[in-house]
């Protein structure tokens, strides 16, 4: 009998070695490491950090695993819900274009969390974490654009999955108690796109709660709680449910799975809002670049869109236009062009309550069209092409054909660093990011992944940073 995805995966995982794996992929992982430390440790200095942990913390219990950015230490479940919600928080992570998933925000908390609680090296929490990277991804792959068509969010779906993998995979689960694991995150895979109706904040919980599925899935299948078998592929399994009988391509799954790494894709983003947004942020600073004009001078902008990128960064046309919360202006293509043309950068404090309601960005925004273009490799790129019309009558064009954090245009490892720091120090001083940095530089040689988990720490309840000796 031909075996079922999850045990394909189980397989997989279970006997997995560090020295199996190729360097490109451990230093990939370790790159994306380094990014989402950083992404989550600028999310604790936001009030919705706080929310977090003030709602997770009343429950009381305390544990052996570290809160990103705060003093606190919960257990690995709670800790990877946390750090999960922070890691995603701000939306300045990692995505896997095609499987359009954002990868480390779910996996990496979980990683942590799991080897935390076990003081596993350095080298274990690395395989771990690269099992979950490339779970994740594959589980993306085989839907395409599917699931944000019927209105879930992959983050939240495939993420669960995978965090599951990476904490059976910490504890030692055999495969078969993998694949009970897989099946019952089958019944916790959650994440709805319906944010994007009013900018509220359930998104900043997906990843988090992925992770924390996902360890509690790891958790019960070890004391030998049944799952599904066939989660993935059964007749009322995770794809049928989410996406009907549609075209859905469960080879992307599985196939040299161990072999081809399709993690090696996943694109570091360069701006703290949707990624569908940065190609055309790119466009206007390279046109502000070429032809410097005062926005006043601009009498309409026009942005070429694929066209599944237009539900989500584009309407309903009001609230982007004039976004009322942080989030409707992460996911929103006029204000992010307008930021860019009004203020000559797109980052972290642009989305502040007071930045989004900028009279001079919002003048802008509204002289922003967004028209389809189906002529684009979408979803294999997050192109974008920029019509900026003057009052004078002239028109200046520029197109991204492939956007910057792509494998084809990756961010270098000056970047990646750069902006490691921009972010890690707004909570911690810059000695303590300097050696956090370090820590993941040297986590093949770490006997115990604790020392590097503590660096991520702050004082107690504050968000803010210990010292360090």
């Amino acid at each position: 009998m031909r075996p079922t995805a999850s045990e394909v995966l189980g397989a997989f995982a279970a006997p997995l070695r560090y020295d199996d794996l190729p360097d490109a992929v451990i230093a990939k992982a370790k790159t994306h490491l380094v990014d989402v430390l950083g992404v989550a440790l600028a999310s604790a200095s936001m009030p919705f950090a706080r929310i977090t942990l003030e709602a997770i913390r009343g429950e009381g219990d305390r544990g052996p695993c570290s809160v990103i950015g705060f003093g606190d230490q919960l257990p690995a479940t709670s800790a990877a819900l946390v750090n999960g919600a922070l890691a995603h928080g701000i939306d300045y992570d990692d995505t896997h274009f095609a499987a359009v998933v954002h990868v480390s925000a779910s996996v990496a908390p979980a990683a942590v969390a799991c080897a935390e609680a076990a003081d596993a090296s350095g080298r274990e929490f690395l395989t771990a974490l690269i099992i979950g990277m490339e779970t994740a991804v594959r589980i993306g792959l085989v839907a395409g654009h599917g699931f944000h068509d019927r209105g879930f969010h992959p983050t939240g779906l495939c993420g669960t999955f995978a965090s599951a993998l990476v904490a059976g995979r910490m504890h030692g689960l055999h495969a078969s108690q993998l694949v009970d694991a897989l099946g019952l995150c089958g019944s916790m895979a959650a994440g709805s796109l319906e944010f994007l109706t009013d900018g509220s904040w359930a998104k900043r919980l997906h990843a988090g709660w992925a992770a924390h599925a996902g360890l509690v899935a790891a958790q019960l299948a070890a004391r030998g709680f049944r799952g599904p078998r066939a989660i993935f592929e059964g007749r009322f399994g995770f794809y049928r449910s989410h996406l009907g009988e549609c075209a859905w391509d469960l080879d992307a799954l599985t196939d040299q799975l161990g072999q081809r790494w399709e993690m090696l894709d996943i694109g570091l983003k360069p701006y703290p809002c949707c990624h569908f947004t940065h190609a055309f942020i790119d466009c206007a600073a390279a046109l502000q670049q070429r032809t410097p004009v005062a926005p006043e001078d601009i009498s309409r902008i026009e942005c070429f869109v694929p066209p599944p990128e237009i539900p989500i960064v584009c309407e309903p046309v009001a609230n982007k236009k004039t976004p009322q919360t942080d989030y409707d202006a992460k996911f929103s293509l006029p204000y992010a062009v307008a930021c860019q043309l009004v203020r000559g950068h797109v980052d972290v404090d642009d989305f502040t309550d007071a930045a989004i309601h900028d009279p001079a960005v919002l003048t802008l925004a509204q002289r922003v069209e967004c028209l389809a273009d189906p002529d684009t490799d979408f979803p294999r790129h997050f192109p974008g092409r920029l019509r900026v019309i003057l009052r004078d009558g002239r028109a200046l064009e520029h197109q991204e054909r492939v956007n910057r954090g792509s494998r084809e245009r990756p961010l270098d490892d000056t970047a990646v660093r750069e902006k490691f720091s921009r972010n890690a120090t707004r909570v911690l001083p810059a000695p303590q990011a300097a050696a956090l940095l370090a820590a993941v530089d040297a986590i093949d040689s770490a006997a115990s992944i604790r020392p590097l988990a503590r660096l991520c720490m702050g004082r107690a309840g504050t968000g803010s940073c210990v010292a360090v000796a």
